[in-house]
């Protein structure tokens, strides 16, 4: 699940493979909207499990906000994000922002 607090989004339970593609939409629509701010935040401390398609998923929301010159960020990336984004060669480049507690 995903729903919009002011400029942030709040993702909810699992991003896999069988979830991902929904996510995908609505992030894209809520990251690129056509609201002028800064920047977006995704708060991702509410995930509670990711494969790779977690990964795909921040890189496809990433690239919608740059398209509209917003920067992405995020916040509580759950650790097996991170981990996957380390094997994956990835964590220099995603805004993977503070460890979640």
């Amino acid at each position: 699940m995903i729903r919009e607090e002011g400029e942030r989004l709040v993702v909810e339970g699992p991003i896999t493979m069988e979830t991902a593609a929904g996510l995908l939409e609505v992030g894209r629509t809520l990251c690129g909207g056509g609201k002028e701010m800064s920047g977006r935040e995704i708060d991702l401390s509410g995930v509670t499990a990711v494969d790779s398609a977690a990964l795909a998923l921040v890189l496809a929301w990433m690239r919608a906000t740059q398209r509209c010159g917003r920067p992405l960020r995020l916040a509580g990336a759950p650790e097996q994000l991170r981990s996957l984004a380390d094997l994956y060669g990835l964590g220099e480049i995603l805004p993977l922002g503070e460890v979640r507690a």
